[in-house]
């Protein structure tokens, strides 16, 4: 019509979904916000909920359901007891079996209450005493595991990503060179694996490109050495692959999935990231046998997910593959915060898949280490604002010895909108504005709190 051409896209819609429950949120004084901040001894992660205005604390487990996930809770399919040893007989195990195999490519599954339950049980498999697992700066949770059983981490990440600066569009990519010099050191009879996070959340949500991770797939292949995925943010990186890698601009994000997990031999995964659910663990491997030791220990420890936790994860799978664009709109709005703020605040570059991360030591100069300057930070912009942040993941250890500090903006998905991204940006910029006002911090010390409990703080 018009001359429009057949071809032609016409239209192009910028959000695939429309808002069908509202929740109101609090605006809080800035006295209300005082008060708040003493109670919660300066440490923005114990401030209740109901205080908060924009919540940028996490996105796992927090992104808003569709309709479809809600119709799902209300009214599931089965109404069945526990798995128990025998997960074939549940209908939505079934369900989900073959959900993850038409969407991942791997024959078998083991749903856990939890990420870091599925990577309990698959390094107690898999991670023998007195051996080496290289990795990409691993998550904290996957190193913890990794070391509590007694194996020893390399971290064999390109250099770029210790750069907050560069541009390099995949700085979680294995440096080949750094990979292949700790085979050669250690012997691939002493490495237990290799382990590389997709979208490295350390240095700040940033991609592995396809071809990265198949040559590290030749080298494993090469040396018998096994290679496993923490697959918790998949689908951000292949969209980022798509995005920034030659060669899969017009593949569509399933295919992208689908080649990313052919190169490894198994993937731990977190479904409260990516798989927009509020609980849940996945486990997927190739090999019968350890699914068959996993599947155990999932039943012993107790952490098998329920029947309608996996109906909802079915759905919300369904729901994703359905419309490429959902993960575009998730990705576009951590872009969109992104440039916002590129132009004069000290920002991890380029953006990730899930959260914008704010340069600590180039934000803050005139504080020193000691002084807590990622928890002042956020303790001020809350204060101003009532907009939360906090202190991304713990450093890796080479991310340590650099100095490097970073505070994480994590962006829930289908939660905000884009007036929420503006009132973001305009607290990070006055923060930025005052920064030369913004007093470093001290720890309080008590002997009866456990040093396990979340810090508290003082002004000095």
């Amino acid at each position: 019509m018009g001359g429009m051409k057949a071809d032609s896209p016409g239209t192009i819609f910028s959000v695939p979904y429309e808002i069908a429950v509202v929740r109101p949120l609090r605006q809080t004084t800035l006295g209300d916000r005082d008060d708040a901040l003493r109670a919660a001894h300066y440490n923005t992660e114990l401030i209740p909920q109901d205080l908060i205005y924009i919540d940028l604390c996490t996105d796992s487990g927090v992104s808003s359901l569709s309709t479809s996930q809600l119709s799902a809770l209300a009214g599931p399919k089965f109404a069945e007891p526990g798995m128990g040893l025998a997960p074939e007989g549940s209908r939505a195990y079934a369900l989900l079996s073959e959900q993850i195999r038409q969407s991942f490519g791997f024959p078998y599954v083991v749903a856990t209450t939890q990420g870091r339950s599925a990577e309990r049980i698959w390094t107690k498999i898999n991670i023998k005493p007195d051996t080496v697992v290289a990795g990409n700066m691993l998550f904290p949770s996957t190193r913890n595991h990794i070391e509590l059983n007694g194996a020893k981490i390399i971290d064999v990440i390109t250099e770029s990503a210790h750069d907050l600066a560069s541009s390099d569009p995949f700085k979680g990519n294995v440096d080949l060179e750094k990979l292949a010099a700790a085979i050669e050191q250690h012997g691939a009879e002493k490495i237990s694996c290799i382990y590389v996070e997709l979208c490295v959340n350390a240095c700040g949500g940033q991609p592995v490109s396809l071809a990265n991770l198949k040559a590290v797939r030749t080298l494993a292949t090469a040396h018998k050495i096994p290679f496993f995925l923490d697959a918790s943010r998949i689908l951000e990186n292949s969209f980022l692959v798509k995005e920034r890698e030659r060669g899969y601009h017009d593949r569509r994000l399933r295919e992208i999935v689908s080649e990313t997990c052919a190169a490894a031999d198994a993937c731990t995964m977190s479904a409260l990231k990516d798989l927009l659910v509020s609980s849940g663990g996945l486990l997927l491997t190739r090999d019968r046998g350890s699914y068959q030791k996993a599947s155990m220990q999932a039943f012993i420890d107790g952490v098998q997910l329920p029947g309608v936790a996996m109906e909802l994860l079915v759905t919300s799978l369904d729901d994703i593959f359905a419309s490429e664009s959902t993960m575009a709109n998730r990705v576009g709005q951590v872009n969109y915060l992104w440039h916002r703020l590129s132009d004069g605040v000290p920002l991890v570059k380029p953006a990730g898949g899930h959260a914008v991360f704010l340069d600590v030591r180039a934000f803050l100069p005139h504080l020193s280490p000691e002084q807590f300057p990622a928890e002042a930070l956020a303790a001020f912009i809350y204060h101003m604002s009532g907009v939360r942040v906090t202190k991304g993941p713990p450093a890796a250890p080479s991310q340590a010895r650099r100095g490097l500090e970073l505070l994480r903006l994590a962006i829930p998905a289908r939660k905000y909108l884009r007036g929420h991204m503006d009132d973001v940006t305009e607290a990070v910029l006055n923060a930025y504005a005052h920064r030369h006002e913004i007093k470093g911090l001290k720890r309080v010390e008590d002997s009866a709190r456990s040093k396990y409990d979340p810090a508290h703080f003082r002004q000095p």
